[in-house]
């Protein structure tokens, strides 16, 4: 199964790969998710990151659920 890794870097929660970045699909995807739930997100550079308030339980209970079977969400 894939991995995603999920780390807070300064005031952002980065998601990637294990290999990098995410395709343009992936985050096309995760956007309409995050704008349905309402999760704040930023986007730079084409990195997309969920802003840093939110907490480390929500950000990874939304993400399992999000990947829940193509995915598994991993902290670094």
């Amino acid at each position: 199964m894939e991995k995603r890794i999920v780390r807070l870097e300064e005031d952002l929660w980065r998601i990637r790969t294990d290999a990098g970045e995410l395709s343009e699909s992936e985050r096309i995807e995760l956007i309409e998710y995050f704008d349905e739930i309402k999760l704040p997100y930023r986007l730079n550079d084409s990195a997309l990151s969920i802003v840093g308030e939110v907490d480390r339980k929500a950000v990874f209970e939304r993400l399992e659920h999000f990947y829940d079977g193509r995915a598994e969400v991993f902290p670094f």
